[in-house]
Order: structure tokens, then sequence, then C-alpha cells
């Protein structure tokens, strides 16, 4: 009966031992756990406690470069089309030679104004748009180009190519608008 009383008595101990050991992990593990969420709590806290006076300053530096482009980019779409007009009154004392100048400068004028404002500001707006803004910049050039350049006499390609240069400078433009519009959209100020 005494060796039971021992055998019993010692496995208890040992059952206490290693529950008292599993509790004692067990706390040390939870504490740890405890330490690292208020260790990114506060990096989270200061993030967000900086990262609102940032995003208001640069929504309201993007939103103003973006109101600044759109006025460019409304101008270089009309100075766009107009170079290859389906219909335009022409002045009977100007030369073809210096309509097309004539034309060609007011094209450069705001071409070089939407050019301008686009590299400017680069870092300053959303990368997205700023690739968006390069194709329309390459597209007007390209139809630029091929105004200055054509062959003479317009033929039915000449024409062709003329209303296929202005759906892609319309679609691109059209695109272009909504990504400043979700750019602006996705921009929260607290």
């Amino acid at each position: 009966m005494e060796i039971l009383t021992i055998i019993l008595g010692t496995l208890g101990g040992v059952s206490a031992v290693l529950t008292g050991l599993f509790a004692y992990f067990g706390n040390l593990r939870l504490e740890k756990y405890k330490a690292d969420l208020e260790t990114t709590n506060t990096k989270l806290k200061g993030f967000l406690e900086s990262s609102v006076h940032v995003s208001k300053a640069q929504f309201d530096k993007e939103f103003s470069i973006y109101q600044q482009i759109w006025v460019l980019l409304v101008a270089l779409r009309a100075r766009t089309l107009f170079l290859r007009p389906f219909a335009e009154s022409v002045d009977p004392k100007e030369t073809e030679e210096e309509r097309m100048q004539r034309k060609l400068k007011s094209f450069g004028e705001a071409f070089n104004a939407f050019r301008d404002i686009m590299e400017e500001n680069r870092p300053f707006y959303a990368h997205s748009v700023y690739e968006s803004l390069c194709e329309i910049f390459d597209l007007c050039g390209t139809e630029s180009i091929e105004y200055q350049y054509r062959e003479p006499g317009r033929s039915q390609d000449y024409w062709e190519k003329s209303i296929e240069n202005n759906k892609k400078i319309v679609a691109a433009i059209d695109s272009c608008c909504e990504l400043i519009r979700d750019r602006i959209s996705s921009l929260s100020v607290a």
C-alpha cells in the first residue's frame, strides 16, 4: 500500500510540474505575442497619423496637376484633330503651305505646353496616368508628322489614316480621363 501511495504521489508531482511548465511557457508565448501586436499597432498608428497629412497634401497636389493637364489635353485634342479636319473654311488668300504652317504652329504650342506640364509634374501624380499621357503624346505627335509629311493630293488612304488616328487619340484621351477619375476617387483624405 505504501508503494502505491508513493507511485501515485510521484505521478501527481510530475503532473503538477508538467502543468506548471506548460502554463509558464504558454504565458511566455502569450506575452511575446502581445508584445508583437503592440509593436505592430504602434507602427500602424504612426503610419496612419503621418499619412493623413501627406495624403491631404498629395491629394491637393495631384488634383491641381490633373486640372492643369486636363485643360491642356482638351486644347491638344482640338488642335490635333484640326490638323486634318473633314471640313474647314479656307482663306483664299492663304496658300496650302501657309495654312499647314499655321495649323502646325497652333498644334506645336498646345503640344509643347502639354509636354512641359506633363514632364514637370511627373513625380507628383500617378505613374499609370503618366503612361496614359505618354501614349496620347505619342499619338498626337504621330498625327502631326503624318499631316506635315503627307503625300501630295489627298488620297483615300490619307483620309482613312486620319480617321484611324483620330479614333485612337479620342479613345486614349477617354481612357486617360477614366484613369484620372479613378485615381482621384481612390485618394481618400481622412
